[in-house]
Order: C-alpha cells, then sequence, then structure tokens
C-alpha cells in the first residue's frame, strides 16, 4: 500500500510523520464518545482567508459536539489528552510523490497515542481540501458543505458501530435511487473532452455543464434537488499524485460520490468516462 507523509505547518513549526495507508483505517479506535468530548478546531494561521472561512463554517454549521477553536502550539500541547479531538489541516505526500503536493482536512482522535507521533493519532476522517500551490480560491464554498459531510460520516460510522471503518468512498450516500437530482458539473472539471448535449443524453436531462459562479450560487442558494462538482489535484508535482472528485448535493451538502484516481498520460485531470457512467446508471432506467 501507499506511505503517507503527513507535514502539519503552522506558525513556521514542522511536524513529519509517517503512516502506511493499510492501517489508516485498522487503528481508528472506537468513537463513540465523540459526541461527548470537545473538538478542538485548530488554526494555525487564524487571519488566512481559509481559517478565516473556516472558523465561519464551523460557526454556521457544527452541531454534533461541543467545539472550540484553538492554534498549533495549543494542539502540540493537548493533542494526547482523550479529552479531545482535533480537526487540523495537513500537508499530506504519497510516496509515489516527490514532495507534499495536496492539502486535506483531517479529523484526528487525541490520546496517549499521539506520544509516538501524530500518524499513531486514529484518524477518523481525511478529505482533499487544496492544492499546496493553490490560489484560486476554488474549495471555499464547500467549507460549509465539508463541516457537514466530516459529521454525517462520524454519525454514520457511530450508528453503525463499526471500530475498523471503510474507506470515505464507502460511506458516500450515491446517486442511487435520486434519480430526480440534477447535477451541475463544473466546465472544467473533465478529463477528457464532453458537451452539454452528451450530458444532457447520459442523465436523461438531469445533468449539465456549469460555470464556477453558477455552482457557486447553487452552493449560497441550497437549490433544491441539485447536485455540484468538485475536482481537486495538486498544480505541481502531478507525477504519482492523484485527483480528486466529489459531487455534493446543494441543498442537504451530502457527498453522494466520492473517488480518486492516479494522474496518468491515461486519466488526467478531473472526471473520467468511467466515473460518468458510474453516476448515470440510475438515468438510464
Amino acid at each position: 500500500m501507499k506511505k503517507w507523509i503527513l507535514l502539519v505547518i503552522g506558525c513556521c513549526l514542522h511536524l513529519t510523520a509517517h503512516a502506511q495507508l493499510s492501517s489508516f483505517f485498522e487503528k481508528k479506535g472506537n468513537i463513540r464518545d465523540f459526541q461527548s468530548k470537545t473538538t478542538k478546531i485548530v488554526l494555525p494561521q487564524p487571519d488566512s482567508m481559509i481559517d478565516l472561512l473556516l472558523r465561519d463554517a464551523i460557526e454556521a454549521n457544527w452541531y454534533l459536539s461541543p467545539y472550540e477553536f484553538c492554534s498549533w502550539e495549543d494542539f502540540e500541547r493537548l493533542k494526547t489528552d482523550s479529552s479531545y479531538y482535533f480537526l487540523i489541516r495537513i500537508n499530506g505526500q504519497h510516496n509515489s510523490e516527490n514532495e507534499p503536493a495536496m492539502e486535506f482536512l483531517t479529523l484526528l482522535k487525541g490520546g496517549a497515542a499521539a506520544e509516538k507521533g501524530m500518524d499513531a493519532m486514529p484518524e477518523v476522517l481525511t478529505l482533499p481540501l487544496q492544492s499546496i500551490q493553490a490560489n484560486d480560491g476554488r474549495v471555499f464554498p464547500f467549507l460549509p458543505a465539508y463541516i457537514r459531510i466530516t459529521q454525517a460520516h462520524v454519525l454514520k460510522v457511530i450508528r453503525e458501530n463499526r471500530n475498523h471503518f471503510a474507506g470515505l468512498a464507502d460511506y458516500a450516500n450515491g446517486i442511487d435511487n435520486n434519480d430526480q437530482l440534477t447535477i451541475f458539473f463544473g466546465q472544467d472539471d473533465f478529463a477528457y473532452e464532453v458537451s452539454d448535449s452528451t450530458l444532457q443524453a447520459q442523465f436523461n436531462g438531469h445533468a449539465r455543464l456549469a460555470t464556477t459562479q453558477e455552482i457557486e450560487a447553487a452552493l449560497a442558494a441550497g437549490n433544491p434537488n441539485t447536485c455540484v462538482s468538485l475536482v481537486l489535484y495538486p498544480e505541481v508535482n502531478q507525477r504519482g499524485s492523484y485527483c480528486y472528485k466529489l459531487i455534493i448535493r446543494a441543498d442537504t451538502y451530502d457527498l453522494l460520490f466520492y473517488r480518486k484516481h492516479k494522474i496518468n498520460s491515461r486519466n488526467g485531470l478531473g472526471f473520467i468516462s468511467e466515473d460518468i457512467r458510474r453516476m448515470a446508471v440510475p438515468y438510464s432506467h
């Protein structure tokens, strides 16, 4: 399996941890105590745009447990305390990459395991956030959805009483039996040439190409029965890197689709034809 190198950067402090992706889900502890614990929202750069928007998204959408904001120094001091969970931004690196390329939003469980390093802390959920070199703010309108998705994932794990969790893709709700949902696909979210008429045909009139502005407006307004796409990938170091593809409901913030693929000469940046074929199945009946 692939190795992750997690580089947490805050207040000019650096921490490197090494973990095998194969143990990513195996080492997650029981999280049925989540709602009785305090979740610390780590803001290493509180004046940065992403941390300001993350704070706003938490204040408007966090409902599952008590929460408090904290600094990187607070995290370092409190990470061994089992009274806390931590929502934190990290830079991640696959072992096939030469350097970190993507930033992720990760929910960790505090406790004594942290004495062995961050890689020993049970990870509840990790979501792709943005390229390390990102400057377009593409993910910013999606931060409220990310906060809802994180909590929905925790609730599913608790309700299904799992100690060893399936991957995020297995917890996505799926588009099956939702063939009346309309999907707004970003115009630049495809790794191959696609036309609006082709999408309309594949999804029986329930999908179309949309501008970034239309997608952001649908999210902001919570358009009923509407889904929007989000595609994330590194802007540099694409050899050995991955492209992440999400479909999110605009009205409920449910994660309906999540897949990733390694970027190569065959599979470029964005949805590949296999993704679209999978999503279009319910619309073909």
